[in-house]
Formats: C-alpha cells, structure tokens, sequence
C-alpha cells in the first residue's frame, strides 16, 4: 500500500509540474524587432525565478512547469503577464519549446538601447558610459541629407566645411583626427587632414548615431582619444521590406536611394543603394565656371548578410563609395587663348567586413569582427583650352596624385557574466595600415599595433564600478598602457550618477610622420621623431528621469576637464607661412560643462541644451570661452496629421587656426532649420518639406583675435559655413 502510494504522489507530481525547457522571445508589437534585456519573472508551483533577455531578445527557461505564469517588463512598453498551461503553449508556440511575448508601446521612450562600448545591449540608464544618441526619426526631423547636417545641432559638436576635404567633427574642443568613426564597430579609414569625411557615409541606411566623448582608447585604440561616433546600420524582422527615397534641394541637390531587405528562416539580408548628386553652389550671380562650393556626385551602396543558426551567428558587411569633386577653374582670356585651370578629386573606399558572435552559454559570448578596407583618392589638374574644349594634365609637382591605404582591422572579444555581481569583457584588437603615395616620403609606408585590452564590472546594490586597461604595442612607438575608470550609482531608479577617469593614446599618423606635400601654394612636411599624443580625461555627471502622465522628463548636467600632451599640429618653420612641419607643441586643456533637458509628451518632444567650453591658454593656444544653445522641437498635429519639427542652435565663437599661425575668432554662428512631416497612404508614403539655414548665415566674419604673443590681430576673411537658404523635399515609398 506504502508502494502504490508512493507512484500516485509521483505522477502527480509529474503531471503538475512536468520539467521542460522553454525559450521566450520578447519582441516589439509594432515593429516585430526583438527587445534585448527585458526583464522575464516566471512561476511554476511555488517555484519564481527571474531572467533577462540576450542580445537577440531571447532567454531559455530550463526545467520548468505547467501550468507557467510569465511576467515582462520593458522601459516604454506595457507590462505583459501570461499563464499558460503546456497545452496552451504547444498551441500558441512558434516552434515546439519556443513561445514569443510582444509588447505593445507605452509611450515614446527616452531610454534608448546602446551598444557602443558594451558588453551586451544595454538601456542607455543602464550604461556605465554617458552614452549619447540619435534615432532615425530624429535624422528625419532635421531633413538631414547627410551626417554632418545630423550632427550640426549636437552640442559640444563644431562641424566645419572644406569643398575639397569634406565636413569634418570637432567633439568637446579635441580635432577630428581624434575621433574614431566606427560603422557598426568597424573603424573607417581614409582621413584628409586628419578627418574623416562626413559627407561620404550613406546616411539613409543609418538607423541610429551613438557618440560617447571623451578617451575610449580602452575599448577602440588609437585615434579615440576624443571620442567615439558609432554608426548602427538598419536591420528589420519583417519578411521584405522595400523602400525609395528621394532627396530634392533649391541649391541643387538631388539625391536618390533604394533600401530592400529579405528574412527567411536563419536567413537575413539588407541592401541600399544611393545616388548623390549636388551641382554646385555659388553666392554671385554670374556666368563664370568657378564654384564656390564644388559639384559633387556620389555613389554609395551596403550590403549585410546574417546566418543565424543555434548558438552561432555569422555577419558579412560590405560598403561601397565612389565619389567625385570638380573644381573648375576662373578663366583666364587673353588676345592669343582661353583657357582654365581644373581640378578633379575622385575618392574610391570599399570596406569588406566578416564578423561572428557565438553563444557559449548563457552567461559567456565571444565575438569577432574582422575587416579590410581599401581607399584610394587621386587628383587630377588639367588645363583646359576654352575654345576647343581640349584639355592636358598640367606638370607641376603635386598636380597629379594618387594615394592608396589598405587597413586590416582584427577584433575579438569576450565577455562572461559566470560570476555574481561581475560582468568580465576581455579582447584583443589589430590593425596594420600600408600607404602607397607620392607625396609620402619613399612612396610606401606601413604601420601596425596590436591591443590587448580588458575590463571588470563590479555589480554591489546600487553602485557599479568598472576599472579597465589596454595594453599597445605600436611598431613605431613601442608600448603603451591605457587606464580607464568608469562609476556609477543609483541614487534611486530614476537618477544615477556618473563619474570617471579615462587616458587616451593616440599615435601619429602615417601622414603626420612621413607626408611631402607640395603645390603651389603650401608645403607641409610630416616629422618622424613626432611623439604620440597623450590625453587625461575627467567626467562627472548627473541624469534624471521622471514620468507624470503622460508627460516624461530627463534632466541632465555633466562636466569634462580635457588635457592632451604631446598635441600634434602644424608648425610654421622660421616663420615662413608657406612652409610648415607637423610637430608636438604643448599641452592642450579645457573645461566643459553642459546642461540638458528632454521632455516628450504624447504629441511633443522638446529637447534643450546649454554648453559651455572654456580652453586655458598654452604656447599655440590663447585663452577663449565658447558658449552654445540647442533646441528641438517637434509636434504632432492629429488633425493635420503632420508633425512640425524645428531645430537651432547658437555658437558664440569658433576658434580658427590660420596658415600664419595666428588664432582667430569667428563672429557668432545661428542656425537652423523647420520642417513638415506627413504620412500618405497608410503610411506607405511619407512627405517633408522644410527650409534649411533659416537665417540665412554663408560664412562667419574672422575677427578680434590675438595671436599667442600678444599682437593684436585683424582679418576681413571668413569662414565657408553654407550655401544660402534653401527649400527642401524629402520622399519616402515603403512596402
């Protein structure tokens, strides 16, 4: 009787409580994209546990029972609860053990996923870095044709211009060629004068800009010690997508892309194209060739390919730009000829990517990211015979030109949450650059460093504490160590604190070593025995969130302290203007503070920010403040069904490094733009028209400076900022 007993409790038990294992995909109700770390609470019996989501939005719940009451949470979205039963789930269950969870929004989120710098996606509040953000409907609201119109209204963000260089970034008072710029974590190479064109990227693919200021030399090596700007291309879950978008500008812009993407089983792929075309802009009303702002014509195209199969998942990414300048010439009549100067900059980059994350267990992940990219950039000078419209290719030195940098880039990391309150990311990271040119001293230089780099997260109640390290070897600077100290405290669920010390490193270029450029009009010569740069980075900051109704605020105040040794720049060589010589002059420090407000309600967001930039003076450098203002606005009209969207921001100076080595300032900078947004068709059409450069603002005035040594110091030049007012139309067809 004692037996038969025995069996009954049993199969009782077993019946109640029948052990299996079951994944819970958690996914977004609208846009069908996974949610990674949403926060699961699962019951069974009298058994809770809690898990979270991984990276694709997933989680295995092992050895559970039915019947199964499963809670979720996610910021900006409903909670959802659920019990089912083991019938129910096979019925509901996309797969046998699989059963996915959408969520449908709660209101518009300020708390944006990041990756940039993370062991795993992580909320935004959750980073131990002071992560800043751009979503795509924001690139929309500023009617950006290209990055640098995105970042034009970041504060603590100066975008310059050159018709031949490009757009380039100065982020918290340090130069572009201190910025890394990643595409989905993969470096881009080809910088011209240090900087990396922002104008070369195919923004309409871009889904989301991250940016965090200050050293990440740690995580990304050399040429990050002023920040880090990753672009995060667009990805969908839907079956096929396919969309058209075009771009039409009064001064003569007109672009025009193509986005498809195809999902099927462990199967994804995403494909754009784009043509970019601008015809050229010129302040004068007149018949001459010469442009002040240069034609351009683009063609850009990425590709990304996913096999998604059990623990692995694969990834190949390829971006392809070909892209010309023309920069014709004033002409020059005489009784015996006409006859113009002209100049053509083609610039080719091909980037191949292949990258791997495979899931090792629950708590462990390794990835790798492996890339090549070739660029090329050539310069052609031709004269042209105005009358036969035949042209020759003119023989002075530095006419013709061209310069090829192949970069290999290797990656890996590993990451693993296997102890409690420790999350542990450790890695590896490669790079070689080789350079054929003529205007590099013996025409072929090379240059590698490899990193090893490692860091420690310490999870204790309410504070998080991260101390890391990289170890560089540089083939032409030996060895170098990194620190990094990153904190956080949660002062309640909707405030945190920040704070951290960062060292950055940055070793000189090959053009910054080895360059022998010369033209008619400069010289510039790279210096060998240069050192590299080396920067100390302060930050501390404070960010908090509150919701009322349906109205949600974040409010935020950080300040930096900036001091870079070793700071390379061009040297005027026995004061003669002409000729110049990259070398390390002297320090370079500042103080930066900014203030930021967000505040979204169910038909408005309002984004606020005040800067403020104070730079000591050093041997190169005189002593200057920088004041900034941004505001965006946007708001939906249900009656109208449009959305307005407006965008300023104010600068009150800029500084400007002349050939002569004098500092100047320019006048005070306002810009801005306003736009209309609204959706046709079911949304399968959207339609924005806006006026860019409200105010109208083409250069700033360079005035009232003071070189280092004291002497006063006038100029009645400027500085190109843009082209005039202008109107704009954006398109946009989706199935």
């Amino acid at each position: 009787m004692t037996r038969f007993f025995t069996i009954l409790l049993l199969l009782l038990a077993a019946f109640q409580t029948k052990a299996a294992n079951l994944v819970i995909e958690v996914r977004d109700s609208q846009t069908k994209e996974n949610l990674p770390s949403a926060k699961i609470s699962y019951e069974y019996g009298t058994t809770i546990k809690h898990a979270t989501t991984n990276a694709y939005g997933k989680v295995e719940l092992k050895e559970i029972g039915y019947p199964l009451t499963i809670s979720c949470s996610y910021v900006g979205f409903e909670n959802f609860t659920q019990t089912i039963t083991e019938k129910e789930a096979g019925q509901k269950a996309e797969k046998k053990g699989h059963f996915t969870v959408f969520l449908k929004t709660k209101y518009t989120s300020i708390n944006d996923i990041v990756i940039t710098g993370q062991s795993a996606p992580v909320l935004a509040t959750q980073s131990i870095y002071k992560v800043n953000t751009i979503s795509a409907t924001q690139i929309g609201q500023r009617g950006a044709a290209n990055l640098n119109e995105v970042l034009n209204y970041e504060t603590n963000n100066f975008v310059s211009n050159d018709n031949i260089l490009g757009s380039s970034v100065n982020m918290g008072g340090v130069g572009g060629q201190n910025v890394k710029i990643l595409i989905n974590g993969i470096p881009l190479t080809g910088r011209e004068n240090g900087n990396i064109d922002l104008g070369q990227i195919n923004l309409p693919n871009i889904k989301k800009v991250e940016m965090i200021q200050g050293p990440m030399s740690v995580m990304y090596g050399s040429n990050a010690l002023g920040g880090v700007i990753n672009l995060i291309t667009a990805t969908t879950q839907k079956p096929y997508t396919i969309s058209v978008k075009s771009y039409l500008e009064s001064i003569g812009r007109y672009n025009l892309c193509g986005n498809f993407s195809l999902n099927k089983n462990k199967h994804s792929l995403q494909l754009s194209f784009a043509r970019n075309f601008f015809q050229g802009w010129t302040p004068k009303d007149s018949i001459d060739r010469y442009q002040l702002w240069k034609p351009k014509t683009q063609y850009l195209s990425d590709l990304q390919y996913t096999y998604d199969f059990k623990k692995v998942k694969l990834t190949y990414f390829s971006s392809l730009l070909n892209e010309k300048i023309t920069n014709k010439g004033t002409p020059i009549v005489n009784p015996y000829e006409g006859y113009a100067f002209d100049e053509y900059y083609r610039t080719h980059r091909f980037i191949n990517s292949l990258g791997a994350n495979i899931k090792l267990s629950v708590k462990e992940n390794l990835s790798f990211a492996n890339s090549f990219t070739n660029y090329k950039r050539t310069k052609n000078r031709f004269k042209k015979d105005l009358v036969s419209l035949d042209q020759y290719e003119t023989k002075n030195v530095g006419d013709q030109d061209t310069s090829i940098f192949n970069n290999w880039n290797l990656r890996g990391t590993f990451t693993s949450t296997r102890f409690k309150n420790i999350d542990f990311l450790g890695g590896y990271e490669y790079s070689f650059e080789k350079a054929n040119s003529f205007k590099l001293a013996d025409q072929t230089q090379q240059i590698g460093e490899i990193g090893l780099f490692a860091s420690f997260l310490f999870k204790y109640k309410i504070i998080n504490f991260q101390p890391s390290v990289r170890y560089t070897y540089n083939s032409k600077f030996a060895k170098a160590i990194s620190p990094a100290i990153h904190s956080k405290i949660e002062i309640s669920k909707n405030t945190q604190l920040r704070a951290s010390f960062a060292r950055g490193f940055r070793a000189p270029t090959l053009k910054e070593m080895y360059l022998q450029f010369v033209d008619q009009n400069h010289t510039i010569i790279g210096n060998a025995d240069l050192k590299p740069e080396i920067g100390d980075h302060l930050e501390v900051g404070i960010t908090h969130t509150r919701k009322l109704n349906k109205l949600t605020a974040q409010y935020g105040l950080t300040g930096y302290y900036n001091a870079i040794q070793n700071l390379i720049t061009l040297a005027v060589y026995n004061g003669q203007g002409v000729l110049r010589v990259y070398d390390n002059l002297d320090h370079y420090r500042n103080f930066i503070a900014i203030g930021q407000a967000k505040l979204d309600f169910k038909k408005m967001s309002v984004q606020q920010s005040l800067g403020f930039t104070h730079v000591l003076a050093s041997v190169v450098v005189p002593k200057h403040t920088i004041y900034e203002v941004s505001t965006t606005i946007s708001y939906k009209n249900d009656y109208l069904k449009t959305t307005f969207n407006f965008n300023y921001k104010f600068n009150s100076k800029q500084p400007v490094l002349t050939i002569d080595d004098k500092y100047l300032f320019t006048s005070p900078i306002h810009i801005g733009n306003f736009s209309m947004q609204r959706s046709f068709f079911k949304n399968y059409l959207q339609a924005q028209f806006g006026i860019k450069n409200l105010f109208n603002i083409q250069n700033a005035r360079l005035n009232g400076a003071t070189d280092v040594q004291g002497s006063a110091h006038t100029s009645s030049t400027g500085m190109q900022l843009f082209p005039a007012r202008s109107l704009f139309f954006n398109f946009i067809y989706s199935l």
